[in-house]
């Protein structure tokens, strides 16, 4: 039974470290995540640059298989090389080291005031900043909470020799506790769990300095279980990124494999107590590993391309895709159905355009491809409407939550205009549609400004210009004017027989569909306002 109360306690605070890790990756994620893109985006070719991007990111999201996995979907979607990516990675490496560092100091009760201080901040605050405050506040009170559940579970664990001796072994055959290490955390995958209970059996004693190096090397090979499964299925670019993670584990395993015994010996003059020891072992580990394999990069990218052979996919054949990867980063996975929105915007502008020429000058090519757009329009609208539904809302932030929203009604508008652009386009080849001079001035006037109310809509949409609203509520105003204008004036032309029956027939129908192309820009416009 004891033995029963012992792992259960351990477990528990484990289980208790896992959540509030993943609760202080999600309080960061919403605070930065709007800007992981752009911070990823800018790991060029430079070695340092891209590491120290890496090793910022990781931090960040708490995690380098969430780094890994949104390096997946980055470059699956052509938005990052393979090199890029994998000094990246290299950078990772080095930022998952911080959570060790953090819950190696003996904070003894400091949790209590960081969980009172984070409970009322979070409860009280009126600004969200100071509620995110207070998340990430109670988040450490937790994980600190959960290293005491973990070192006390294990503080019984000394009265039990052949635990002991079990540990033991890990340092005498560093393969068995890499094994291990490597096993366990592809259960739990997360290597900063498996590294913080190590710390914890350290602090009582538990576990020596050598059992638990090879116990921390296992862990790193056993976090790259998830991204060696997530890349299945991706671009061969995508598949080489996750190979790349588990190439670099495996070399820096390799690497320090014979030299346990003498690294764990430089690590026990780095300090005075066994859990930094045990944090600084980590840290200088995948530190070294890092700085080792930075400038062969590129023989390692040519061995990955042996490992998985294959055709790169062009920036043609990549653009466009919205992977369910960067879910795992409700901002970043905004971002991502914000360029789909802006895109699908662009193209239905481009119909626009086409329908006027199939329009006006009978133009058959125009009307095809207005028609082909139109089938794009709508596959993006299915695509990014069920890709927005499943960014999850708690995790953003208040102002991303509106843009969320406004883009799930943008689109409806969007698509109503690119379905009016192509009933425009098809009444040039309806033998019906034949009109009067006058008709063709005043629809060519109305098209005018139409186009221009649209054009300045999704300028608005795409620049989160809140400023053109009212210039384009006006212009909506003033084409609702001219519309009515014009239905009255063919009225009294049709009234006086000023024209032939057989004439301006369809004239109604098209001023209708130019208007309410009009009211939707309009209604873009205002969902820009509530952004």
């Amino acid at each position: 039974m004891e033995i029963f109360s012992i792992t259960t306690q351990i477990l528990g605070g484990l289980a208790l470290f896992l959540f509030s890790i993943n609760r202080l990756s999600s309080t960061l994620k919403k605070i930065a995540g709007v800007r992981l893109k752009q911070i990823l985006q800018k790991a060029t070719a430079n070695r340092l640059l891209g590491a120290a991007t890496g090793t910022l990111v990781t931090f960040f999201v708490q995690s380098s298989s969430i780094t890994v996995l949104l390096l997946l979907g980055m470059v699956n979607a052509g938005a990052l090389n393979l090199r890029q990516a994998v000094y990246v990675i290299l950078g990772s490496e080095i930022g998952t080291t911080i959570t060790a560092q953090i819950v190696a100091f003996k904070v003894k009760m400091l949790f209590y005031p960081l969980l009172m201080a984070g409970f009322l901040l979070f409860s009280l605050a009126g600004k969200e900043k100071q509620r995110n405050l207070g998340e990430i506040l109670f988040s450490l009170g937790l994980i600190f909470l959960s290293m005491k559940l973990m070192t006390d579970g294990s503080r019984p664990l000394q009265d039990f020799p052949l635990v002991i001796d079990a540990f033991s072994s890990f340092g005498a055959f560093p393969f068995i506790g890499i094994l291990v290490g490597a096993i366990f955390t592809s259960v739990t995958s997360s290597s900063s769990a498996t590294t913080s209970l190590i710390i914890a059996m350290g602090m009582e004693g538990v576990i020596d300095l050598r059992s638990g190096i090879a116990l921390m090397i296992g862990a790193n090979i056993g976090t790259c279980t998830l991204e060696l499964i997530a890349s299945i299925g991706t671009n061969v670019t995508a598949r080489r990124t996750g190979m790349a993670q588990f190439l670099i584990n495996i070399i820096g395993a390799l690497l320090f494999y014979p030299f346990i015994n003498s690294f764990a010996e430089i690590v026990s003059h780095t300090a005075h107590e066994l859990p930094r020891h045990l944090a600084n072992a980590h840290t200088l580990f995948n530190l070294s590993v890092s700085l080792i394999l930075m400038p062969f990069v590129v023989p390692l990218i040519k061995i990955l391309e042996k490992i998985i052979p294959g055709r790169e996919r062009s920036e043609a054949e990549t653009y466009g895709i919205l992977d369910e990867r960067f879910l795992k980063v409700p901002s970043l996975a905004l971002m991502e159905a914000e360029e789909e929105v802006n895109r699908m915007a662009a193209i239905t502008k481009e119909m626009l355009k086409a329908a006027r020429q199939a329009f006006f000058l009978r133009n058959k090519d125009a009307l095809k491809a207005v028609l082909e757009n139109e089938r794009a329009v709508d596959m993006i609208y299915e695509k990014v409407g069920n890709y927005l539904s499943q960014i999850s809302t708690i995790m953003l932030s208040e102002q991303d939550r509106r843009k969320k929203r406004s883009y799930i009604h943008a689109i409806g508008d969007i698509e109503r205009i690119a379905d009016l652009a192509e009933n425009l386009a098809e009444y040039a080849g309806q033998k019906d549609a034949v009109f009067s001079d006058t008709a063709l001035r005043e629809i060519e006037r109305l098209f005018d400004k139409t186009e221009q109310i649209y054009s300045a809509a999704i300028n608005s949409l795409k620049q989160h210009r809140k400023s053109l609203v009212l210039d384009i509520t006006r212009m909506e105003e003033s084409v609702d004017t001219l519309e009515e204008v014009y239905r009255k004036e063919f009225i009294r032309r049709m009234q006086t027989d000023l024209i032939i029956p057989a004439k301006d027939a369809m004239y109604p129908r098209i001023l209708q569909d130019l208007e309410r192309i009009s009211d939707h820009a309009n209604n873009i416009a205002e969902h820009v306002m509530k952004m």
